[in-house]
């Protein structure tokens, strides 16, 4: 069995997306919570974008926007909106 680098990028977002979750369970709540569960969103919009490349390239959304293209764009605006979140809760 080959280790494609899809997989082994899938295997490492389930990793930290169970850390953040267990993370967010820890924090009980909160500000930083929300920042967890919004990387973990990320990631999985991530995980998202690579299982609808590798089975459906093709499969449009809008015009020539494809399901790939969502799915990336929003891992991005949530890993972004997860860093704005925690630089205002430390404040």
């Amino acid at each position: 069995m080959t280790l494609s680098v899809s997989t082994a990028v899938a295997v490492i977002v389930l990793l930290i997306s169970i850390s953040a979750i267990y993370n967010a369970f820890l924090l009980r709540g909160g500000r930083l919570a929300w920042v967890q569960i919004l990387i973990v969103l990320g990631m999985v919009s991530f995980l998202l974008f690579l299982v609808f490349e590798k089975f459906l390239p093709d499969l449009k959304f809008v015009g020539n926007l494809t399901f790939t293209d969502v799915f990336f764009v929003l891992g991005f605006a949530l890993l972004l909106i997860a860093s704005l979140k925690l630089h205002l809760s430390l404040k």
